[in-house]
């Protein structure tokens, strides 16, 4: 994996976090900026899974694939969670919490698939 992207989309999921909370202090709910940034860290974190998962079919493999495939599909899967959430007719700004939440948690499991690598 490369350091600098994974370390650019931490940087990213933690700036979504933040704003995030920030929403939900605030008693605001999620707005389309803030979904449209969530589904470009969504992209994000798909590339990275994809390249990710070529690189193993080429033979570079970590050294606890188990552990680290289970993060990747954690990342992956937890943002599209969050976004539903957001979309809903019924959001409030506890939605914007939870987004800050998944946000927060795929942030730390990309630093994890970092250092699983």
């Amino acid at each position: 994996m490369n350091a600098i992207i994974s370390l650019a989309i931490f940087v990213f999921l933690m700036a979504l976090s933040v704003w995030g909370l920030a929403l939900a202090v605030t008693r605001r709910t999620p707005d389309r900026t803030y979904i449209a940034a969530a589904v470009v860290g969504e992209v994000e974190l798909l590339i990275q899974a994809v390249v990710a998962l070529i690189v193993i079919a080429a033979g570079h493999r970590p050294p606890s694939m188990g552990e680290y495939l289970g993060y990747l599909i954690a990342t992956v899967v937890l943002v599209p969670y969050g976004i539903a959430r957001a979309r809903s007719p019924h959001a409030n700004h506890w939605d914007a919490a939870v987004m800050a939440a998944v946000t927060f948690a795929v942030a730390v499991g990309v630093l994890r698939l970092l250092a699983l690598w």
